[in-house]
Formats: structure tokens, C-alpha cells, sequence
């Protein structure tokens, strides 16, 4: 998503809501425990059981210049794992200026990836959980020779 503006240390950005394709997707779910699944938002109104989900990039490969026009940090370079050119984009826009800010600091992010990289895979929820992708249908009671179906 492209940075529209960058005021009073506030990053606005366009989430297009009634788009059900590229990034940004409305999902609805019964249970926080549960996989969404996509919904119309044009035609189902917003509850507490819509979420969004984004797709979120981290950096963009400098070769690429149409999604390079998109990064409000095209001048930044580094070499990705990969092995190509790439400049910040979307969530590593967003921490660049955060630190730039004061929102965090370097030491704080050095933290979470100390964090991050010390995870088990027993810390994860899918390894103590099974998330099922469940589709709920309203049951109709119906009273026929003595017996609910």
C-alpha cells in the first residue's frame, strides 16, 4: 500500500475495503480461533466478526519500478537474501520512520528479532492448536414423524 502522506509523525495510507482481490482482503469468522473466510462488504454490513487481513510486503526489488514508485524510500539499498538490489517498502517503510520519529528505537527492534529468533516451534499457537477452516450453516429444525432433522 502506498504511503499517501507522512505528517505529525502520522503515516496515512488508502485500504481499499470493497476490493476482494490483491493485498487487502475482508474476512469474517464465528470464532477468533478459526480461519476467515472472505465476505461481501458492499453488501454484508461490518461486525465484530469481520477482520481485515494484509498481506503486508517488506521491501521491493529496486529493478521493478513500477512497485518501486510506490516506496516513499526509494533511495535506500540493500541486498536481499535473494541476492537482489531491493529498497524499503511497506512494513520496513513504516519502522524507518517509527524510529526516525521516536515511536521505537533500534535497540527495541533488535529485541524483537533477538525474540523472534529464539521461538520454538512449540511457542507457536498451530503447534498447541489445531485452527480449523470451518463454514457454519444454519440448522433448521424440522419435526417430521416424531424425530428433529
Amino acid at each position: 500500500m502506498r504511503i499517501e502522506s507522512l505528517e505529525n509523525n502520522k503515516i496515512r495510507i488508502e485500504i481499499p475495503l470493497t476490493t476482494q482481490s490483491g493485498k487487502i482482503r475482508v474476512k469474517i469468522r464465528n470464532s477468533f480461533y478459526e480461519y476467515g473466510i472472505p465476505t461481501a462488504t458492499r453488501q454484508i454490513p461490518f461486525s465484530q466478526k469481520h477482520y481485515i487481513e494484509w498481506q503486508i510486503g517488506y521491501d521491493v526489488d529496486k529493478s521493478d519500478k513500477e512497485k518501486l514508485a510506490l516506496s516513499t524510500l526509494q533511495e535506500t539499498h540493500f541486498v536481499g537474501a535473494n541476492g537482489k538490489n531491493k529498497a524499503l517498502y511497506e512494513l520496513s517503510e513504516y519502522l524507518y520512520y517509527f524510529v526516525q520519529w521516536g515511536i521505537i528505537n533500534k535497540a527495541e527492534i533488535e529485541n524483537l528479532c533477538t525474540f523472534l529468533q529464539n521461538l520454538k516451534n512449540e511457542d507457536f499457537i498451530d503447534s498447541r492448536f489445531v485452527v480449523l477452516h470451518l463454514y457454519f450453516f444454519n440448522i433448521v429444525r424440522k419435526q417430521k414423524r416424531g424425530f428433529t432433522l
